[in-house]
């Protein structure tokens, strides 16, 4: 049976997801060694650590999409919210500073556990260990890129007690590290040899293979590794998706926070920014609906549409992202100019998509290279198509930052701050 989240009540009504599986820090959790001693407890801590995952995304997406061009602030929204719209100083002790940052290291620690454990546990299977342990550092990586998008310097070491920040870019490439070995865990699986752990242990919606190369592909292109990025994208299924649910009783953290509590909604200037008759507008956010309670006439906030509803899921990744990242794999090399009408055409097919219950499709016309004719062209239109394709997918900021520009918008922020509790306890945080 899955375990899942609980769900709590909180202040102001707003609902959110309790977190499941290890608890290091938890006197009243089992302890590790009580967890990990069955393939029942490793099995409930695999399912827990994703779990883990899923209830945190609205701190991977909430800033990003704040100090971009995607989220405005509702008129009852926290002070945190305000000063990351606003462009204001942001203040180390908020709680969109810190949640990210703690978020990422108990998934790291919860996988890190995994990790140790399978090697010494009898009664797995080889398959089911592969798929174990492939996962674990899957969905380690897929915390530290996350935050590696939002801090300037982060510790790779996930102990307790405080790691050392190091650049980011030392984090990207152990996001990579964690993914190569991932990959190479279950390069040699069969299918059916794996289907014991995904039966048991991997979260409904989520495809481990396909996960591996799209997050690959998303990772090399942001640390500068173009040909691996493009041959990444192209080893992922298109035909399959990928997403984090929110069954039954479970609530997907961004509609709680949108919607139940209030605080948030994407930004009508976004939608208006977009190419007429972009199906991919009406996906995300109800542009014709009544807007949110307590907008501000100055900020025009609209409803979501995805994510407007408790259980929708949360795409891990997109099929239109993978094809973007071939284009612009391909306009990042020295062969750019030779390679503009195989870029077009990737956009050009990621432009014809059509949107489907929970993937997004522009549905749109194709472009001509008699319009798109330099690298630059190619590239300001792969941002432009990356800004409505991925939209509130936490990739806006980076993006921004990669595009310059390009980008066709600003940001508010360069990174968060280091959180104040870290700077408070952890001796090697060097604030």
């Amino acid at each position: 049976m899955r375990i899942r989240a609980g769900i709590t009540v909180l202040t102001l009504a707003l609902v959110a997801g309790c977190d499941t599986g290890l608890d290091l820090n938890n006197p009243n959790s089992p302890t590790q060694e009580t967890a990990l001693s069955s393939i029942e407890g490793i099995v409930a801590t695999e399912l827990g650590m994703q779990d883990q995952y899923a209830s945190s995304i609205l701190t991977y997406v909430r800033a990003p999409a704040l100090v971009t061009d995607e989220w405005g602030t509702a008129s009852k929204s926290l002070a945190a919210d305000q000063s990351l719209f606003s462009g204001l100083a942001i203040d180390p002790t908020y709680g969109v500073v810190s949640e990210p940052y703690y978020n990422t290291y108990r998934v790291a620690r919860t996988a890190d556990a995994i990790i140790g454990t399978v090697p010494k546990l009898g009664g797995l299977s080889s398959g089911f260990a592969a798929g174990l342990t492939a996962n674990a550092k899957l969905f380690k990586a897929m915390a530290l890129g996350m935050a590696a998008q939002q801090y300037e310097r982060l510790p790779i070491d996930a102990a307790a007690g405080g790691g050392i920040p190091v650049p980011r870019t030392q984090v990207f490439a152990e996001v990579i590290r964690l993914l190569e070995s991932a990959r190479a865990d279950v390069a040699n699986v069969s299918d059916a040899d794996l289907s014991g752990f995904t039966s048991r242990a991997l979260s409904p919606g989520v495809d481990l293979r396909n996960t591996i190369d799209a997050m690959l592909a998303r990772y090399y292109l942001i640390s500068g590794q173009y040909q691996n990025a493009y041959d990444a994208a192209g080893r992922v299924n298109l035909a399959k998706t990928s997403f984090l649910t929110y069954p039954g009783t479970d609530i997907n953290p961004i509609y709680n926070y949108s919607v139940v509590a209030g605080y948030v909604a994407p930004l009508r200037s976004w939608a208006q920014a977009a190419e007429p008759g972009d199906k991919r507008v009406p996906f995300w956010a109800d542009t014709l609906a009544t807007p949110p309670n307590g907008n501000p006439p100055s900020l025009q906030l609209v409803p979501f549409n995805m994510f407007g509803h408790r259980n929708d899921p949360f795409p891990l990744y997109l099929p239109g992202e993978m094809r973007l990242i071939q284009a612009e794999a391909l306009m990042r090399q020295a062969t750019a100019v030779a390679n503009l009408q195989a870029a077009i055409d990737l956009i050009n097919q990621e432009r014809a998509e059509i949107p489907t219950a929970t993937t997004p499709g522009a549905q749109l016309g194709p472009l001509s290279i008699a319009t798109l004719n330099t690298p630059d062209k190619v590239l300001a239109q792969i941002a432009h198509e990356r800004r409505f394709e991925l939209f509130s997918q936490g990739l806006r900021w980076e993006d921004i930052r990669r595009f310059a520009a390009q980008a066709g918008g600003v940001a508010k922020a360069s990174f968060l701050p280091m959180p104040q509790g870290e700077c408070t306890t952890n001796p090697n945080a060097g604030c």
